[in-house]
């Protein structure tokens, strides 16, 4: 019976996957493993450079969404029934622990971020860090941090008179949005549960 692959030939690109995925039979497996102990430089580094293909490959590999944080994420668009006036007296409003207006940061944090305005409210379960900074007349930029469960679940909406934009918080809370008109803003958190409403928050720097 001739041995595969023959002594004379080198392991072919198909069978070292195969050899590597673990799904070649048992018999061509033992001869590959042969042919590579012969020894053979040459494919064993060809084994070698596809291994290492394959696992990059696999960590570009997005893990499965656990089943409860799907099933969370769904219903976060799936439609919601309009609140009755007794429900929507249920939302959350969020508390203020700090600002900068009016407990100004000292000197090292000051030159660190410069004339931005930096707040951060208590939610039920978590807090919001707020940054605004004036990026020209007229216009803000609103960055921050969201610390609450299933962060990623959460958007945060932003409503200055007729106009609103939205982001949603990142992997690990984060979020930012540009070019908002200054102004007078509502805030509001929007996810699985409640939403949260955040006191009005002024978008300009004082003149």
């Amino acid at each position: 019976m001739k041995s595969w692959p023959p002594a004379d030939r080198h392991v072919e690109p198909r069978a070292a996957l195969d050899y590597l995925d673990g799904t070649l039979e048992p018999s061509r497996r033992h001869e590959v493993e042969a042919h590579l102990g012969a020894p053979c430089p040459a494919c064993r580094e060809r084994v070698r450079e596809l291994g290492a293909l394959i696992h990059h490959m696999r960590l570009d590999r997005v893990p499965p969404v656990p089943a409860a944080l799907h099933a969370r994420a769904l219903a976060v668009f799936a439609g919601r029934e309009h609140l009755a006036p007794a429900r929507a007296a249920l939302r959350q409003v969020a508390r203020l622990l700090f600002d900068s207006w009016a407990t100004p940061l000292p000197a090292a944090a000051r030159r660190a971020v410069g004339e931005a305005r930096l707040l951060r409210f208590e939610l039920a379960g978590g807090t919001l860090e707020l940054e605004c900074e004036t990026e020209s007349a007229g216009l803000s930029t609103l960055r921050g941090r969201l610390t609450i469960e299933d962060a990623p679940l959460h958007r945060v909406v932003v409503t200055l008179g007729a106009e609103t934009r939205a982001a949603w918080a990142d992997a690990d809370g984060s979020f930012a949005l540009e070019r908002i008109p200054a102004g007078e803003a509502r805030i509001r958190i929007e996810g699985p549960g409640d939403p949260i409403q955040i006191p009005p928050v002024t978008l300009s720097i004082p003149l």
